[in-house]
């Protein structure tokens, strides 16, 4: 396949369409292909030091972009055609796209059996099989219809026909008319006649596989959950959001074997190290010593240093792109509340770091991702064993940060017999059934603070004006011996400017934050599915959510941190059918 064959936004290559996913074209269906052959020379390096040490990599770029005199454009990305088999609509012939017609200079294949009319447009096959690790291939046409029992003379002969009598899988039947077998499609959704997967990873080539000892499942090309990204983001806080730190950072793979200053200052007079020339070399030494003293992997923390950045950033000049203003707590909060701050200017970086399919990866609530990274299952981006660099984006935008009173806070916890609750329970069993490492369950105030972020997006997404899918949450939640946190990040940030134009910051002004929390707590205390949403309980049905359903409590996937887990409406207000847990009362 040759030429422009589509558009893509840049947020997106670390989302939805990633490489590994699945991408519905017009004329036909691609996987986005992965990073071995994106041109780096177009990539625009991303610097920021702590995602490259918790990821153990040495670079981020962005997708690949091309400078022309007026503007910059987004540059090619390679992709594949999938799923290879494509149907007509009129006989219902389903075969590989190269045994189909195909004119010259053109992408899109037909079909001759319409003689009089003339060429009828072929369309891909609506099913594929994918396992657990990953994995992605053609539904196993041939395999499936004859049972392992295949002539030489039905070569090239299935068709795919639909009933269309009750709308069900089972109206769908695969025909060889070369043998006559037929065999319905309810079967392999039951898990019938696909056998083991075989390991191909089509995103990565046509015929790249791997060994795999999961077993194949049919699913929907355009299923949810053939995809499921798995981003890494963090704040640029400072001091790393320094021009001299940024400079390092860009540089750092090549910095590891200067092991002083007068070493340093030796390289920078021989114009190895040119971008320091203009800089004191006592401050290049000391950024070169911070950015090495940063762990690496699950050491290298990236929530509780921006915790201490957000309260204490008042301080910072203007060199970072980090602007923070502290407002007073409402009196009717102030036992409830510590501080709400309004955070004029955030810069934060997205970073796809792989994918899973039919499962997304459990989340580590304690340690905000650690373990994320370093999940079984989950698919690579690129063929090599190790690939020291990931696609990712920056964002700007604004936001607003709000702490809960540790004193209530640890008041409100005695609630609670211990740190387990029955979502947790529940959350173990998820793990279990689907054969995943269990991360840890959520603590009492990771819920709370989940619970009424949820709430305060939905109100504030009707006054400040933002769609629901433009806020996103940070939750800056734990609770041990040395490391205390209980906050809430509530930003918008979009790779396409330089910010927006303060009508969510603005929100956070003392007054008007007062109204936006009422008016959401008031929200939250009844849903339209009450009495049925107050009473749901995670450990009675295995779900993974008390009281909280879409007519209260979900927001949308590109804004919850957590995939939507982890609600209760009855930890944040009283409900019809539980008064005693509310933190605010």
């Amino acid at each position: 396949m040759n030429g422009k064959i589509g558009e893509v936004r840049n947020s997106q290559l670390v989302s939805t369409f990633g490489p590994g996913a699945i991408m519905d074209l017009p004329d036909f269906s691609i996987i986005i292909a992965g990073v071995d052959d994106w041109n780096l020379k177009q990539c625009v390096p991303i610097n920021e030091p702590r995602l490259t040490r918790k990821l153990g990599i040495q670079k981020i770029y962005t997708p690949p972009m091309v400078e022309s005199k007026n503007e910059t454009r987004q540059g090619s990305l390679p992709a594949y055609r999938f799923p290879r088999f494509l149907v007509c609509p009129k006989c219902r012939k389903l075969s590989l796209a190269k045994n189909f017609f195909k004119k010259e200079n053109e992408n899109v294949s037909y079909c001759k059996c319409d003689e009089e009319n003339g060429l009828t447009k072929v369309f891909p096959a609506r099913f594929i099989v994918a396992c657990s690790a990953g994995h992605i291939d053609d539904f196993p046409w041939d395999f499936y219809v004859h049972k392992e029992d295949k002539s030489e003379k039905c070569k090239d002969l299935l068709y795919l026909n639909d009933k269309g009598a009750t709308g069900s899988i089972s109206d769908v039947e695969i025909e060889c008319r070369g043998c006559g077998q037929k065999r319905s499609l309810d079967e392999a959704f039951m898990g019938k006649g696909l056998g083991k997967c075989l390991g191909h990873r089509n995103w990565l080539g046509p015929w790249d596989t791997q060994p795999c000892e999961e077993e194949q499942r049919a699913l929907l090309r355009g299923a949810s959950n053939l995809y499921f990204p798995v981003v890494v983001s963090a704040l640029s806080i400072p001091p790393y959001s320094s021009p001299i730190h940024q400079d390092v950072a860009g540089v750092m793979d090549r910095l590891t074997k200067v092991e002083s200053k007068e070493n340093l200052q030796m390289l920078i007079d021989m114009g190895v190290f040119a971008e320091f020339e203009d800089k004191n070399v006592d401050d290049v030494w000391s950024a070169i010593q911070n950015q090495r003293s940063l762990g690496e992997g699950v050491d290298q923390d990236l929530y509780y240093p921006e915790w201490q950045a957000l309260l204490k950033g008042t301080s910072m000049d203007a060199k970072h792109d980090f602007e923070i203003e502290e407002q007073g707590v409402p009196e009717r909060y102030k036992d409830k509340l510590s501080n709400i701050i309004m955070v004029r200017r955030l810069t934060e970086v997205r970073v796809l770091d792989g994918f899973s399919r039919i499962e997304a990866l459990p989340d580590n609530i304690e340690k905000a991702d650690s373990e994320t990274t370093k999940a079984s299952y989950k698919a690579s981006l690129s063929k090599k064993d190790y690939l020291n660099w990931r696609p990712g984006i920056i964002t700007k935008g604004e936001g607003i940060f709000i702490t809960l009173n540790e004193d209530a806070l640890k008041i409100w916890e005695e609630k609670f017999n211990s740190n387990q609750i029955p979502m947790a329970e529940a959350f173990r069993q998820y793990c279990d059934d689907r054969n995943m490492e269990y991360p840890g369950g959520p603590e009492p105030r990771y819920v709370l603070l989940h619970t009424l972020s949820h709430a305060l997006m939905r109100q504030l997404c009707m006054d400040s004006g933002y769609s629901a899918t433009s806020l996103r949450e940070r939750i800056y939640s734990r609770n041990t011996d040395t490391e205390r946190m209980a906050g809430i990040l509530i930003y918008t940030a979009t790779p396409d400017s330089e910010g927006s134009l303060g009508g969510l910051v603005e929100l956070g002004k003392k007054d008007r934050f007062e109204e936006i929390l009422w008016s959401a707590l008031q929200e939250a205390r009844f849903c339209s599915g009450d009495p049925l949403c107050s009473e749901h309980k995670p450990h009675a049905i295995g779900d993974l959510n008390g009281a909280a359903c879409h007519a209260c409590q979900l927001a949308a996937e590109t804004s919850c941190e957590k995939s939507n887990r982890f609600l209760d409406r009855a930890f944040l207000v009283p409900t019809v059918s539980e008064t005693e847990l509310a933190y605010f009362e």
